[in-house]
């Protein structure tokens, strides 16, 4: 891809994860924004070193995806390769099956962790920002059991909160879930939990 359309695609991707209504995928990566606003930005050179790098447009969507879940301000400047190849070296199921685990180990009770607390936030939540749990357990979890459908009723004045339910609605639409799978290898956990607590 040459530099210019790296950037307009990146432009696409800072609109679907920043605070607008633009969805990424449904516009298929196209925006209003101008190719000659390109020649402006000062920032150029990060564009060229990425088309130098990664050749294929799926490359880039998923370079971009990658960091913009670690980096919410979204400047490429401060964008990674190690985001990238951690995030392509990621098995979702083996990910999903190693957080339900901690989670387990540490909460006998696994529903405990969606209940919102008349103060501070949920066990799952804090779990997710103790940097515990990833982001895409978090997703995978609430495609199984729809836990945020309660807690933007609990959480909208929350401070944290809507920003992190922001950020999960923008990224699940780039992850590929295997509902399924997750929803066994869910209840398989919580019945080996069960059994070595017996």
């Amino acid at each position: 891809m040459e530099p210019i359309d790296i950037y307009l695609m990146y432009c696409a991707m800072k609109a679907h994860f920043g605070k607008s209504d633009y969805d990424f995928i449904k516009y298929e990566g196209k925006s209003k924004v101008s190719r000659d606003s390109f020649w402006k930005r000062k920032d150029r050179s990060f564009f060229v070193k990425l088309s130098r790098k990664y050749k294929t447009k799926d490359e880039i969507k998923d370079y971009l995806v990658s960091n913009f879940v670690k980096e919410n301000k979204g400047w490429v400047g401060n964008f990674t390769d190690e985001n990238y190849i951690q995030w392509k070296n990621t098995n979702l199921i083996e990910l999903f099956k190693k957080d339900i685990s901690l989670l387990l180990k540490n909460f006998e009770d696994g529903k405990i962790i969606f209940v919102v607390p008349k103060s501070g936030h949920p066990k799952l939540l804090r779990e997710y920002l103790g940097k515990r749990i990833s982001i895409e357990t978090m997703i995978i979890l609430d495609e199984i059991t729809n836990y945020t459908s309660n807690w933007n009723i609990s959480l909208k004045d929350d401070v944290v909160w809507p920003n992190i339910n922001y950020l999960m609605n923008n990224y699940k639409k780039f992850l590929t879930i295997d509902k399924k799978q997750c929803r066994i290898d869910l209840f398989k956990s919580i019945k080996r939990s069960k059994d070595v607590n017996l």
